[in-house]
């Protein structure tokens, strides 16, 4: 094990062109010694600790945070595992139906992340995910509770209606959770290891999808399919109940991050609002936008939709463990790119990921369309694109917080994580359908490669903008951000 390295040894430079970076330094700094302490809620975590230390300690101050979001995506794995479901009980079995019905969700989150991100830039972040969590535990179970078209069909008329409003709190309720929970697990992170702080909450989604798809798996197995048309599909939806609960009182013992609270105090200049976003911010915006372009079509494209209309004739249940393999190699990956983020930088992760499913993505599909195999099923879903997933995923949230001051910092995800996230990856699976159709064995592969394409080149035109002096690109730690900080290296 490497010795621990002192996390305020190197506090962030002020980037060429900063408006603001901000300090490194707790109010009351936490050093390591034989017991690991336990942190204050809100605090920074401090020196010496090393990254065992540092996730134990952290996962014992973010856990309602965690456990929480997990719900949010939890429950859009699950609808995407029982769309076939969904279809036949509200859609009279149009799976095209299904998809634009999970892509409501999609539509509502910058509603959501715009007002909850409102709330979390000035009435704090507990309040702002503690509503967020709420809504979600109701959108969740509620689905569960609907009426469908084995009752009749004025019942699956009244279902659908409910469950495109159910839809609609969804995502308004998880386009202000994520935000909020970005910025908090940013700011109480030690600069050195901002990047396995934050992948967390991608180790989260990895853990809630990985769990939806077994269970699916088994609930297949278990009840067949006549079962599960009727009431099956309705379990996981209802038993997502309990740990919202238990997620909603610990994040009421929560409080605060001290680095929000401080720029509250310091801040005279007013309310913040999207219109300041901007005027000042519009570069940021588009870049991070453009940043979640591959992540967002790799989370929701071919883990999900994929196994619909890939691989219905491995079965339902077969097709899920494979939905589950590529979750659990993404759960791999992800603190693997986490630590790379904090050795060599967000920004160098996120182009590597990027750049890696421009390259795969699409013999990876070509491969899928005419191989409908078992190994194709596993090494192609279950490795090629866990790997992008887990890759992709465990450092865009950094990227997208780090491009906004924290007074603007939830409502610039809102504007920026949360459009690219709701339009380029809550219809992936739409769009993959509507190319499925037009060309079978090419164009939803192009058109994931395309999206690789996409975000290598706004990473690459914002390091140029930035190195010119035209962008501010992070407001937290500027190295490493692309390329190793010379003489640093996170502790083991």
């Amino acid at each position: 094990m490497m010795t621990a390295v002192d996390f305020q040894s190197v506090a962030p430079a002020k980037s060429e062109g900063s408006t603001h970076i901000e300090s490194s330094e707790p109010t009351e700094s936490i050093r390591s010694d034989n017991k690991s302490p336990k942190p204050k809620q809100g605090q920074v975590l401090g020196k010496g600790w090393t990254y065992l230390e540092f996730s134990k300690a952290f996962l014992k101050l973010t856990w309602p945070l965690l456990l929480g979001n997990t719900l949010e995506w939890y429950e859009f794995g699950i609808y995407s595992y029982v769309e076939k479901e969904i279809a036949a009980n509200f859609f009279g079995g149009s799976s095209m139906g299904a998809w634009l019905g999970y892509a409501v969700t999609f539509v509502a989150r910058p509603l959501g992340g715009i007002v909850l991100g409102f709330i979390a830039d000035h009435c704090g972040r507990k309040l702002a995910v503690n509503l967020s969590l709420a809504g979600m535990i109701l959108a969740t179970v509620g689905q569960g509770l609907l009426p469908g078209a084995h009752l009749g069909k004025d019942c699956q008329v009244l279902g659908l209606v409910l469950l495109i409003c159910l839809r609609a709190v969804q995502g308004i309720s998880a386009g202000g959770e994520i935000a909020a929970i970005a910025a908090f697990m940013m700011e109480v992170s030690p600069v050195q290891t901002l990047g396995m702080a934050v992948c967390m909450i991608s180790v989260g989604s990895q853990v809630a999808w990985a769990f939806a798809s077994a269970l699916m798996a088994l609930l297949n197995s278990w009840l067949g399919p006549e079962l599960m048309l009727t009431w099956g599909w309705r379990v996981p939806f209802i038993l997502s109940a309990v740990p919202g609960v238990i997620a909603l009182m610990g994040r009421n013992q929560m409080q605060e991050s001290e680095i929000f609270l401080a720029e509250a105090e310091s801040d005279t200049s007013g309310l913040c609002s999207v219109g300041e976003l901007l005027r000042h911010y519009p570069g940021n915006l588009l870049v991070g936008f453009g940043a979640v372009a591959v992540a967002a079509t790799m989370w929701f494209a071919p883990p999900f939709w994929t196994l619909g209309a890939l691989m219905s004739d491995l079965g339902a249940a077969d097709a899920l463990w494979v939905g589950n393999c590529c979750q659990l190699v993404g759960l791999a990956v992800t603190p693997l790119a986490g630590f790379l983020a904090d050795y060599f930088g967000v920004a160098w992760v996120q182009l590597v990921g990027a750049l890696y499913c421009a390259l795969v993505s699409f013999p990876a599909y070509i491969w899928l369309s005419f191989d409908n195999s078992r190994l194709a099923a596993y090494l192609g879903l279950g490795v090629i694109f866990g790997v992008a997933q887990g890759f992709n995923g465990a450092s865009v949230y950094l990227f997208c917080a780090e491009l906004f001051p924290p007074k603007l910092r939830c409502q610039g995800m809102a504007l920026s994580y949360n459009l690219g996230v709701s339009f380029l990856g809550g219809f992936s699976a739409s769009i993959s359908q509507a190319l499925l159709e037009v060309s079978y064995h090419f164009g939803p592969g192009i058109y994931w490669s395309a999206t690789g394409v996409a975000t290598s080149c706004t990473i690459l035109v914002a390091l140029l903008l930035q190195r010119k002096g035209w962008m501010t690109l992070t407001h937290r730690r500027s190295a490493p951000y692309f390329g190793r900080l010379k003489g640093v290296r996170p502790s083991a």
